[in-house]
Formats: C-alpha cells, sequence, structure tokens
C-alpha cells in the first residue's frame, strides 16, 4: 500500500495503467525542471583555473536523483516505464540523447569513472540515477549548476550524501540550484515527516542527548 501511495504521487500511470498523461503530475514537473536547467546552463562557460583560459566545451551539468519509479522493474510490473517517457520529452525538447547518462547503464568501475569525466567535461550534460547508486563516491561536480531530486527516501543520508555531489569543493559554479519535488496531498507528505523525525533523532544523538533511545 505504501508503494502505491509512493508510485501514485510521482504519476497515477504507475497504479492505473490506461490513466491519460497528467502534465501536472509530479513526473512530469520534475522533467520539466530538468529540461528548463538544461536551456539555461547550455551557454555557461567555464575558465580552467589551473590555465586561466576559456574551456572550449560549453554548457552547465545537472545531477538528477530519485529513490523509486525509474528501475527496470518497476516497469515490468506497473506497465508504465518513466525512463521512455522521460527520454520522449527530452527528445521532443531538443536535447540529444547522447547528453545524457543514466547510471544504471554503466555496470562497472571503469565504465562508471569514464562517465563521470564526461560530466566534468561537460561532453555528459544530465546524470541520472538512484540515490543509493550516486549518493557517494562520485567526482562529477565541476560543471555542476543543478540537481534535481524526485521522491522522498527512507532514510536522511540519502539526502544528505546526493546534496554533497554538489555542494563540494572543486565546482566551478559559486551558486547551485537545489530541486525537491512533492505532491500536495499524497503519501510525500509523510515520506519527508518519517526523514525528518529521523534525522532529528541523530542529531540529538550526536549532541549527546541522553533522552535519545
Amino acid at each position: 500500500i505504501i508503494t502505491d501511495g509512493r508510485l501514485a504521487s510521482i504519476d497515477m500511470r504507475f497504479v492505473v495503467p490506461d490513466t491519460e498523461n497528467d502534465p501536472k503530475s509530479k513526473l512530469n514537473l520534475f522533467i520539466d525542471g530538468i529540461i528548463q536547467s538544461y536551456k539555461d546552463t547550455k551557454d555557461m562557460t567555464f575558465t580552467d583555473p589551473e590555465t586561466g583560459k576559456e574551456e572550449a566545451t560549453k554548457g552547465g551539468t545537472q545531477i538528477v536523483f530519485y529513490n523509486l519509479g525509474f528501475g527496470e522493474q518497476v516497469s515490468k510490473t506497473r506497465g508504465f516505464d518513466a525512463r521512455a517517457w522521460a527520454m520522449k520529452r527530452f527528445k521532443e525538447a531538443g536535447i540529444p540523447a547522447n547528453h545524457i547518462a543514466w547510471i544504471d547503464d554503466y555496470k562497472t568501475a571503469q565504465k562508471k569513472e569514464a562517465v563521470f569525466k564526461e560530466m566534468r567535461q561537460g561532453k555528459k550534460r544530465i546524470l541520472i540515477g538512484s540515490a543509493k547508486k550516486m549518493g557517494t563516491g562520485m567526482n562529477v561536480q565541476r560543471r555542476l549548476a543543478n540537481l534535481h531530486y524526485l521522491d522522498a527516501p527512507w532514510y536522511p543520508a540519502d539526502v544528505e550524501q546526493p546534496e554533497g555531489r554538489i555542494l563540494r569543493q572543486g565546482n566551478l559554479n559559486e551558486e547551485v540550484g537545489i530541486y525537491r519535488y512533492a505532491t500536495k496531498g499524497s503519501y510525500d507528505a509523510t515520506m519527508w515527516q518519517m526523514v525528518t523525525r529521523k534525522a532529528k533523532m541523530n542529531e540529538q544523538a550526536w549532541q549527546g542527548d541522553k533522552n535519545v533511545r
């Protein structure tokens, strides 16, 4: 039931496959945000801090997180392929497919490092993956301008670690945008309340509060 509620808050097509597309669903607004960020940053220029020269490749990058909705198993069991829908919309918006990377497509450490390098160079502009797979151990921040986060996780670490990918030393952008998406009146409110409660407990424990179990 909880999974139904979480998926319904993203897009009703996960729950009722025959439902018509809702342009105002969280999934569509999430995709809108990614498209707008791409357009807003496509002409950004960067100066190499070592040489002081402007780099030939233009364009800021963005990192995109989710916890639910884009996995292969979800599309098989729910009858709605959110990844295919996102790629369709990106194509319609004029975003080249080779500017988009899905972390699930890179199975080895070597391949992952190769795509991370392309993100740093601006050859890839959008990196999409789950908070579990992209929350730690990634060095892609060099050109990151925006972060988009689709849905609430179970644990506070899955909020903090993704933000650490963009709020990090070595990012050439002095200001960045962080966007989280939620559907009013949905299970999103419950999920974020649970994460907040857990985060408060963690903070109390770190501060040595004796009342924390």
